[in-house]
């Protein structure tokens, strides 16, 4: 039974003149650090895990024609000669590349192709395709208005990086210092949009680089749940975006 469609990088599958034939997405892997056991009767102890990537596997149903036409009159030789062409089109698309696709259950993958079957095929031309991927699921990206020292539900269920823009209508502050998200900016003045994005690793003040004007440790990071985003100032609009990410 064929499924619904499928996009790689937000282009449906059948651009490419292909269907969605079956898919199978793996539980997460995870990488412990843990010490020696210290007897058979006792568990060793844990110091930290990382959660990995999942499998995803799929299997594509190339067709014998090009995209708004069919396979009427061909010969053999021919459909073979166009679904392959059709299959080297999806696999330039993918190989060496990191691709973002969305599948019937509802979630996107972040994927990275790493082994590609060879083609099936019958008399009529049509190629069956298994494609395996290392993968991360998650749902398009959230971006929320947030009040000063007001919360954000992270949908995520494992933690994750945020882009936090603050647009500052006025500050109070005589010494032109703000503190967002627990992190201290000098020389912001009314009018201006600082952004600290965790995922870039940039901290900017109307586009410029404001890393060395701030007392930064560690870049901010939404748990699952609620969190509240800290601001000094209150006449100022608060925004967070971030990828829920499925672990």
């Amino acid at each position: 039974m064929m499924l619904n469609e499928m996009t790689i990088n937000g282009v449906d599958i059948s651009a490419y003149n292909a269907r969605l034939q079956s898919y199978s997405v793996s539980g997460t892997t995870v990488t412990n650090n843990l010490s020696a056991s210290r007897s058979i009767l006792t568990a060793p102890l844990l110091f930290s895990s990382v959660p990995g990537t999942r499998t995803l596997s799929l299997t594509l149903t190339f067709y014998p024609h090009y995209l708004g036409d069919n396979a009427k009159g061909l010969t053999v030789s021919d459909r073979l000669a166009i679904a392959t062409e059709n299959i080297t089109a999806v696999g330039g698309l993918l190989v060496g590349k990191v691709v973002e696709i969305a599948l019937p259950d509802g979630f996107i993958y972040t994927a990275i192709v790493n082994s590609i079957a060879a083609a099936t095929f019958d008399s009529s031309g049509e190629h069956d395709v298994t494609y395996t991927f290392n993968a991360v699921r998650h749902k398009a990206v959230i971006t929320q208005s947030v009040k000063p020292n007001g919360y954000i539900i992270c949908e995520s269920n494992t933690p994750t990086l945020p882009v936090i823009t603050a647009k500052y209508n006025s500050i109070a502050n005589t010494q032109n210092k703000v503190k967002l998200a627990d992190v201290t900016i000098k020389s912001v003045t009314s009018g201006m949009a600082v952004v600290i994005d965790s995922v870039a690793g940039l901290i900017t003040a109307d586009g410029k680089n404001k890393f060395n004007d701030s007392d930064l440790i560690d870049f901010p990071v939404l748990n699952p749940g609620k969190n509240i985003v800290s601001s000094t100032e209150s006449d100022v609009e608060i925004s967070v975006s971030y990828t829920p990410i499925y672990i």
